[in-house]
């Protein structure tokens, strides 16, 4: 999910995130956009980027910036006019197309078969071959956050969404066969974000009072895990991530903390496709009939009893504006990777054991960078990179 532009500081990062396969970082700034590959990062003191200055193509302020995978294909979305979708090869510098929309575009997912656009109100699929818009999800429950994701795996396409504007459902669509697949209750709140496994057999959510992340098989929502990231206190979930291997996810907030849950079965895990209340399953029921005879204390150490503490946590700096997360797997060793809006790219060893994580690298990144004044891997004022991997044809 991008972040908003920053009217105090309008130099700052409009948007920040991970690609499909957490392999490039994308920023997107006032002026254009740049990439970042998550292995120079970890290896090199000095970072090189592919980016371009995008305002002589009347791209000012780009506020959204997806790439597919490693390819030279991305997608913006401009301040100039939200409400457009441009396609552009980056390598050729050309813009493949356009798409105009009624309401502002609010997030954009790619996979190697389509082109999932999100407004407030309605969902547009396309091919991701011709462009061509192949169905419309209309009049979708008001989703003004943009909440949305798409599976990234070859030969899948399902996206998913909330279901419902007043309960945390989720709606599973096949974006392949344009057919509806199953809407289960993940929440008792509304949906705040969710997030597919690479191999699209699992989603992770959580709702707007942020305390509990659950994870469900797909399409079945299936409750597999569930994840107590706070007692009391309720956050803004900004992303979720799962490694590579579907044995840990990750999840960022607007607190510095940022949660690493083990994805392990342990006995009397609840199953279930129902999940009625934050608290969660049977046990919650008991703490609700007893709410007015026991303590507070006690009723959170009941909570407790039902979910999984966060098997390990990295402390940024400071709480940015917005943050993106990511579980990176580099020569045979996981990583917790933060990128934030304020310009700063951090790395963290994931220890086997777990607890508190070592920050082993930070760097600056964005148009403000001491990388952006050095020689980039594009030509840095407007040039497209030139070690770009092979392209998609479309």
């Amino acid at each position: 999910m991008s972040a908003t532009t920053s009217e105090e500081n309008p130099d700052s990062i409009n948007y920040i995130g991970f690609n499909q396969d957490s392999k490039v970082i994308c920023v997107g700034h006032k002026d254009g956009y740049m990439f970042y590959k998550t292995a120079d990062i970890l290896e090199n003191n000095t970072l090189t980027y592919e980016g371009e200055n995008l305002t002589h193509l009347g791209l000012n302020n780009c506020l959204i910036i997806e790439r597919l995978f490693s390819s030279a294909l991305m997608v913006v979305i401009s301040q100039k006019d939200p409400r457009v979708l441009h396609v552009y090869h980056f390598t050729s510098r050309n813009i493949i197309c356009d798409h105009r929309f009624n309401k502002s575009v609010l997030t954009v997912r790619l996979n190697r078969d389509r082109i999932v656009v999100c407004l407030e109100d309605c969902i547009y699929i396309y091919n991701l071959k011709d462009m061509k818009m192949m169905h419309n999800i209309m009049d979708t429950p008001t989703n003004k956050l943009g909440v949305l994701d798409l599976t990234s795996n070859p030969g899948n396409a399902l996206i998913a969404y909330p279901g419902s504007t007043d309960t945390g459902s989720v709606h599973l669509f096949d974006a392949i066969n344009l057919s509806s697949v199953s809407t289960f209750n993940a929440h008792e709140g509304t949906i705040a974000c969710l997030k597919f496994n690479q191999e699209g057999n699992m989603i992770a959510t959580a709702s707007t009072k942020g305390t509990v992340i659950r994870v469900y098989s797909v399409p079945n929502g299936h409750r597999l895990f569930e994840f107590r990231r706070g007692v009391t206190r309720c956050v803004n979930i900004y992303s979720l991530c799962f490694s590579s291997d579907s044995k840990y996810l990750t999840s960022s907030s607007n607190t510095e903390t940022v949660h690493v849950f083990k994805l392990e079965k342990t006995e009397g895990v609840d199953n279930k496709p129902e999940a009625s209340t934050e608290g969660g399953g049977w046990f919650d029921a008991i703490n609700k009939t007893f709410s007015a005879y026991m303590p507070s204390q006690v009723l959170q150490v009941g909570e407790l009893m039902t979910t999984e503490r966060s098997f390990a946590t990295a402390k940024l700096p400071g709480a940015a504006r917005s943050n993106q997360v990511s579980l990176v797997s580099h020569k045979n060793q996981q990583y917790v990777m933060a990128a934030t809006s304020d310009g700063f790219v951090y790395a963290y060893r994931l220890d086997p054991e777990g607890g508190e994580l070592d920050l082993i690298k930070q760097h600056n990144i964005g148009p403000k960078s001491d990388t952006s004044r050095a020689s980039p891997t594009s030509t840095g004022s407007g040039g497209a990179a030139k070690s770009a991997e092979a392209s998609i044809s479309v």
